[in-house]
């Protein structure tokens, strides 16, 4: 996991009250995006343990059948690391007072991207082993794939179907370049802002020397994104 990126971007500077509340939750470190208009925070969300409930209540409080719909498609091991930044996230709209993309993804597993807004979550898009998930407006559409020489998937857990307003797809086979690095968020930072483009995400050379500045920290002491500071060559 290399590549792994994290963090919440939003659209307006948060200001020192929004982040004062916040910091009592989350330790954080923020960053400008240089010229965008945009900030970036990355903050310390700590990886649930395999089964742990109180992350998981959390996050069905937000998206209950996307929630259901992992743990149907998932197992005992996982630890469903999306679930607790899908709720730093909503912590960070709710004391910013303003919308917010989480996201978290790595080259391995995870490819999760969340926007939420005062309403609550609007969208989350996620990747689940073979399976892409989007939630939307409370629906949520599951789209089995493969890839390379796969010819068939495992057929789909029946109790899918227990879950309200879910859609079921039908399997799709990916292109020859396979499933793209860290595609969700990058999909999702396109749809959040233009300005987004400029971290580089989807790419391996994302988080380019003096694209950030660090504007400010709590708690949290160093960031993957603090290579992309103009002084900074650790």
């Amino acid at each position: 996991m290399g590549l792994r990126i994290q963090g919440v971007l939003v659209r307006a500077r948060p200001d020192e009250a929004g982040l004062a509340q916040f910091g009592q939750a989350y330790p954080y470190r923020v960053f400008e995006l240089s010229g965008r208009g945009l900030w970036l925070m990355d903050i310390g969300v700590e990886a649930p343990k395999p089964g742990d409930r109180a992350t998981v209540r959390a996050a069905r409080r937000l998206a209950p059948s996307y929630v259901d719909a992992m743990r149907v498609l998932g197992n005992d091991d996982d630890q469903f690391e999306q679930f607790a930044w899908l709720a730093a996230s909503a912590v960070v709209a709710e004391k910013l007072r303003q919308p917010v993309l989480g996201f978290v993804s790595d080259d391995d597993q995870l490819d999760f991207a969340t926007v939420i807004t005062s309403a609550g979550v609007g969208v989350i898009d996620d990747r689940l082993g073979h399976y892409l998930l989007r939630w939307e407006n409370g629906g949520l559409t599951i789209q089995p794939f493969l890839e390379g020489s796969e010819a068939e998937l495992a057929v789909p857990p029946e109790e899918l179907a227990l879950i309200p307003a879910v859609t079921l797809l039908g399997p799709e086979k990916l292109t020859a370049g396979g499933y793209p690095l860290h595609g969700n968020v990058a999909a999702e930072m396109s749809s959040f802002s233009n300005g987004a483009a400029a971290l580089g995400v989807g790419t391996t050379n994302y988080g380019r020397v003096g694209s950030l500045a660090l504007i400010a920290a709590r708690g949290l002491e160093n960031s993957m994104w603090d290579r992309a500071v103009r002084g900074d060559h650790s």
